[in-house]
């Protein structure tokens, strides 16, 4: 009979299991979906496409007005632009603003009669989208009447501060100003409360619930687990989500007004900001979650103050409930992150990405929180037979979604950084990539203590408390019954049933059998278990209160990564470089170049092409173009060079190549960004055939 139940137990917990893995599932899959239908207007951040003047232009004659055209629609209560003299003057009309007819324009009027010099054009834009805030800037000369061209003066950053703070704000360059340090300490919120809420409802659903269900002798325990977190940790971490959401949009409004607390506060720029694109959207959806999420925690204290327990169908629909809600609010966070500049299939599988890292974070780093908050502060109250009894009976229950976690986090980490990053070196060139190797050796360290518990002190925990249940019940047995001798071990058979009642009435695990007293067994035997129980107590404690430690203290990992996960954020800027600041003089840097020789398509021609600094910004690009069967150089053809960035969709750039008459061909142009670039090389020759070559490039930011 006993086999039965147990078949029949062991068949009962696989079903739940197996509907617990379907319920997860659907779950998981219409939060995917949601992903996936929400970012079908996902574009890349507002980045100068072209501008009149261009940039670099040498003007005859000074215009009257900048004209910009960017990649993506702008918001115009947030874009700007500002034009400076050589003295960082401002020579513009101070009316920037986007074209009515064209979302992707903004234009600026100038002052009349500007003296031939060099002039700087700042500007800063927001993402009709995305939200994202970029800044960039680009020069442009006025001739004298002589036709000669004037410089810069030496050593000047034109534009710096013109707009009311730095034109690289942190987020861009990589420092931690007043704003970033503001939107890190935000994002930073937001992330860990939200891992630790959505954690709490993966630990209640797949940990407790069915722990309980299988082991009753911890079911009181886990009872007191998910009251002390209801009545304690989630009306307070809700409160704290909407706080720093709140905190986000004024963080957004910080870095548009370039620091500016007054100007952050203005009313009709938050409006702006809630109603003007993507970021507002989805800032207002993460409001909505929590304030369904709120009321349900307040439901759930209302009913512990009474004195009342939940009623057993709201206690299980509860969890999914906010679980589900949970989901959601990863979505909103996958939508406003870095992720959501990705163009594309790519921006699909960056979203997707991002939103199962969040997920897995929850189930390992979330659970980890809960575990300290919650589940330890219950067990400490109760006797170390008791707290190890737990620990090794509910904390495997959790084993298998911390691995999924660990196993999610291991493939969606380095996809994400395949997806963000264009090259290896900006791992230490980056603010982005350095914060991501300081996350990769946290994350590293984390696994290692993680392994430690699991796979030692766990083992070594659970064999001592078997050590000890033995030792006990062998003592107890040699208490409580006499000598067993031959003539009376009938009498012992006798007396078996009511053994092994008090042994199921006793504290002893399930697995145990009560064990008869040794033939012979004296008080000397007895006083010698006695030691030994005391012992192995010992033992136990010391076992439960290291493995106790290591779970408490554990958790400051996680939080030291989700730390690096809001630099991450913060300091994606870094990696979606826009135009640099113009520098002169003693203030430019190394210049390098990229240089490569290839054949066009037909073979026809050898064609050498060499891009200089080779740095998102002004380059300067030369051909050289020779036969490719005698090695001449070739004067009679016309140059066209194509840009295409391949990491976002922002079209194709022309740039056309004048000759020195000696096969040398070359001009001016812009790579506005750092990535990887692919260079259309078009040869046009006197019958009007045309000859391509293409060359594939990397350019530092």
């Amino acid at each position: 009979m006993q086999i039965q139940r147990d078949q029949k137990s062991f068949l009962f917990s696989r079903h739940r299991a197996q509907t617990t893995w379907r319920r997860l599932f659907l779950a998981a899959l219409l939060a995917v979906c949601l992903t996936l239908v929400l970012p079908g207007i996902s574009e890349a951040h507002a980045i100068l496409v072209r501008s009149d003047p261009a940039a670099d232009a040498i003007l005859p004659v000074a215009p009257d007005q900048v004209r910009m055209w960017f990649s993506e629609a702008l918001n115009p209560a947030i874009s700007t632009a500002a034009v400076v003299n050589q003295k960082n003057q401002r020579v513009d009309q101070h009316n920037a603003f986007v074209s009515p007819d064209d979302a992707t324009e903004m234009d600026i009027s100038l002052q009349p009669n500007l003296s031939p010099g060099v002039y700087a054009v700042v500007w800063r834009t927001s993402s009709a989208d995305d939200g994202h805030i970029l800044t960039g800037s680009f020069l442009f000369t006025v001739a004298r009447p002589d036709g000669s061209v004037p410089t810069a003066n030496g050593g000047t950053v034109l534009g710096q501060n013109v707009l009311g703070g730095s034109n690289a704000v942190g987020q861009d360059s990589g420092q931690l100003d007043g704003p970033t340090l503001f939107n890190l300490l935000m994002v930073t919120l937001l992330e860990i409360g939200a891992i630790f809420w959505v954690g709490a409802q993966f630990w209640s659903i797949f940990v407790l619930t069915p722990s309980a269900e299988d082991h009753k002798e911890v079911s009181a325990a886990n009872q007191q687990v998910q009251q002390r977190y209801a009545q304690r940790f989630a009306f307070p971490t809700l409160l704290v989500l909407l706080i720093a959401n709140a905190g986000m949009l004024f963080g957004q409004a910080l870095t548009a007004s370039g620091g500016n607390i007054g100007d952050a506060l203005s009313l009709s720029l938050l409006a702006n900001l809630v109603t003007g694109g993507r970021f507002g959207a989805f800032w207002a959806m993460r409001v909505i979650v929590l304030l369904l999420a709120l009321r349900l925690a307040l439901y759930q204290v209302q009913w512990y103050r009474r004195g009342r327990g939940l009623p057993r169908l709201v206690s299980t629909i509860l969890p999914w409930i906010n679980l589900v809600l949970g989901l959601a609010f990863f979505v909103s966070m996958s939508m406003t992150s870095h992720a959501s500049a990705v163009t594309g299939t790519t921006g699909v599988l960056a979203l997707v990405v991002d939103w199962l890292h969040l997920v897995a974070a929850a189930l390992w780093v979330g659970g980890m929180l809960y575990i300290t908050t919650s589940y330890l502060p219950v067990l400490r109250k109760h006797p170390v037979v008791d707290q190890a009894r737990s620990l090794v009976t509910v904390l495997p229950y959790y084993s298998p979604w911390a691995l999924a976690g660990v196993g999610i986090m291991a493939a969606t980490g380095p996809l994400s950084a395949t997806i963000h990053l264009t090259s290896w070196g900006q791992l230490l060139a980056t603010a982005y990539g350095r914060t991501l190797v300081v996350k990769i050796l946290l994350v590293g360290a984390l696994l290692l203590t993680s392994a430690t518990h699991l796979w030692y002190l766990r083992p070594r925990l659970k064999k001592e408390l078997t050590k000890y249940i033995y030792v006990r019940e062998r003592f107890q047995a040699s208490t409580a019954w006499p000598v067993v001798s031959a003539p009376t071990l009938l009498v012992w058979q006798a007396h078996l049933p009511e053994r092994q009642q008090a042994n199921e009435s006793s504290n002893a695990m399930p697995f145990q059998s009560f064990p008869l007293p040794e033939r012979g067994e004296t008080g000397y035997s007895t006083k010698v278990l006695a030691q030994q129980v005391k012992l192995r107590e010992q033992r136990l404690t010391t076992r439960a209160l290291r493995l106790s430690t290591i779970l408490r203290w554990e958790p400051l990992l996680g939080v030291a990564v989700l730390v690096c996960v809001g630099l991450l954020n913060v300091f994606g800027g870094t990696l979606v470089s826009p135009v640099a600041p113009p520098q002169t003089g003693a203030s430019a840097g190394k210049i390098t170049s990229f240089h490569t020789t290839v054949k066009t398509k037909d073979s026809a021609f050898l064609v050498t092409l060499v891009i200089t600094p080779n740095q998102a910004g002004p380059n300067g690009f030369q051909v050289s173009v020779a036969d490719a069967h005698t090695g001449k150089p070739v004067t009679q053809v016309g140059v066209v060079l194509y840009t295409t960035i391949l990491d976002m969709d922002m079209g194709t750039q022309e740039v056309d190549l004048h000759p020195d008459g000696k096969g040398h061909f070359s001009a001016q142009g812009d790579l506005v960004m750092g990535g990887h670039w692919q260079i259309r090389i078009q040869l046009r020759t006197l019958d009007n055939t045309l000859h391509d070559a293409i060359v594939t490039m990397t350019t530092s930011s």
